[in-house]
């Protein structure tokens, strides 16, 4: 399948051989926001998690928005190099990554100060998740690259005050190797007839990001351009209408990064929680958690599927294992079809899921209340429903019967709810409270990219078209993505249209925004 991840790029040593997680002892922190797991000292684990909360409650204060108590909070991997977190993805240029899909939000970082030191790479993959969850408008591509970049810098100082703006060395190296702006370009970036990023993006967009926060209104013309985003304009006709002049803005530019970048330093206070607990990670758990991890990267599956096997068998957890074992090949053979399907224009034939299946069944024998087994196991039978077009009402139901027990088993937990709901639209009718499980969803997780198009159907199946495309239009504007949200935003226009109740949808749909968001 397609994998999605916001990565933070650096060029980093050689990645080595052995697991991700060092052969230490394995601690949590918890925090007002944050679980932390790292094998780092006490002290230093604390003063990590601290300086998240702080991060946090600077962008809260920063952007005007509320700590909500009953907030998910966002789990974070501290490893103990960079090479082992570009070893989870399989990639020697990867210091850090971020992913998030209906199973679960997460981040990893390296502790470790070489190029690009862990704080770094830990702020800026946060400064993504918080815009993600709670900026509503259709945020550009250059300025959500820009926005963690230049957050992704900021520095606490002991007596209270704080720096932001200060230059990011692996950006101005890349603005010396790519000079030529292309401002229109980067500002109206994706357009369907200009796909591909161009040279300089990253570096480029954290330069204009800069220089508009830098400003004397301190970024309020940024929120002025989003407003008119959010209004429906044209990203370059907003640009010109906030900004200016597009060719005066292009030498502007030029001149400030040819000029010595300054950055800023302010006491104000804000509010942030210091309150850490750390507890430490049974040595079999923490073998689980590598586990779990190294599946939901996604890399080198096969190995991890057998390294999942055989602690079932040896291992404390063997329903957990099994279930995870089943996730993992469950995504296995789910790319095998997508990739047979994108070269033959064809699906494979049956039986297929037969394994995944029976690795489910296996953890369910052993514990039939656990979660990711009855996730998994409603996934597969799901998937053949939606596959073979078959709407046979009683095979649907014995389908969601396991969405429902997952549910009871962790009713916080909205993935359940979510997959339950949804299957009522690949069986092609209506089902009860199908809103208030997409409302739910995405209120929990507005950062999933699934939640959000869901939603956003189900906004067109009740006549809301407008809500339903102010939801996915930020889709198209993300530089990961445009694709799909494109696709999105067609296909709600062809509800409109037609005043059909459900988006037209084919079987590779079943994971539509899992392949975006991971």
């Amino acid at each position: 399948m397609k994998k999605y991840f916001v990565a933070l790029v650096a060029i980093l040593s050689t990645v080595c051989a052995g697991p991700a997680f060092a052969q230490e002892e394995w601690k949590r922190a918890e925090s007002a926001h944050f679980t932390v797991y790292s094998d780092a000292d006490e002290v230093v684990l604390v003063d990590y998690t601290k300086r998240l909360e702080k991060f946090d409650g600077l962008l809260r204060f920063w952007f005007d928005k509320p700590t909500r108590p009953a907030e998910q909070k966002l789990t974070v991997y501290l490893l103990d190099h960079s090479r082992n977190v570009g070893k989870l993805l399989g990639s020697r240029r990867v210091a850090g990554f971020y992913m998030a899909n209906a199973e679960a939000s997460f981040a990893v970082a390296p502790r470790d100060r070489g190029k690009m030191d862990g704080q770094h790479i830990l702020f800026h993959e946060y400064a993504h998740h918080f815009m993600y969850r709670h900026f509503s408008a259709p945020v550009p591509a250059w300025l959500r690259e820009g926005f963690a970049e230049f957050l992704g810098t900021v520095e606490f100082s002991d007596d209270g005050r704080w720096t932001y703006g200060a230059l990011a060395e692996h950006r101005s190296w890349e603005l010396r190797r790519n000079k030529d702006i292309e401002i229109q370009k980067l500002i109206g970036w994706p357009r369907k007839e200009s796909p591909y990023v161009i040279s300089g993006f990253y570096g480029w967009s954290w330069a204009l990001t800069h220089m508009l926060y830098m400003d004397e209104d301190r970024g309020a013309r940024i929120g002025y351009y989003l407003d008119r985003l959010s209004a429906g304009e044209d990203s370059l006709e907003a640009a010109e209408a906030v900004f200016g002049n597009l060719e005066h803005l292009e030498r502007r530019l030029e001149r400030y990064v040819n000029k010595k970048m300054e950055y800023a330093v302010s006491s104000d206070p804000f509010a942030w929680s210091d309150e850490v607990a750390v507890s430490s990670v049974d040595p079999e758990r923490a073998r689980m958690i590598e586990l779990t991890l190294r599946r939901r990267a996604g890399h080198e599956r096969e190995d991890t599927r057998d390294d999942l096997l055989a602690y079932a068998e040896t291992g404390p957890r063997p329903a957990e294992a099994l279930a995870e074992a089943a996730m993992t090949e469950l995504d296995i053979e789910s790319s095998e079809r997508w990739k047979y399907k994108k070269k033959h224009d064809d699906a494979m034939g049956t039986p297929y899921f037969v394994e995944a299946e029976a690795l489910a069944d296996r953890a369910l024998a052993i514990d039939p209340a656990n979660y990711r087994a009855n996730i998994v196991k409603g996934r597969i039978l799901s998937r053949r429903l939606v596959e073979s077009h078959n709407t046979d009402a009683a095979a649907w139901k014995a389908a969601r019967w396991y969405f429902q027990m997952a549910n009871r088993t962790n009713p916080t937990n909205v993935e359940a709810l979510f997959r339950f709901a949804r299957s009522y639209v690949y069986e092609g009718r209506e089902g009860e409270m199908m809103h208030d499980a997409y409302i739910a969803a995405f209120q929990s997780a507005p950062q999933v990219t699934q939640y959000r198009i869901w939603l956003a159907y189900d906004f067109a199946r009740l006549g809301d078209y407008d809500t339903a495309l102010g939801l996915v239009r930020p889709l198209s504007s993300d530089p990961h993505y445009p694709k799909l949200g494109r696709k999105v935003v067609e296909r709600i226009e062809a509800m409109r249209a037609s005043g059909a109740r459900f988006p037209q949808l084919d079987y590779d749909d079943e994971y539509e925004g899992e392949e975006a968001d991971e």
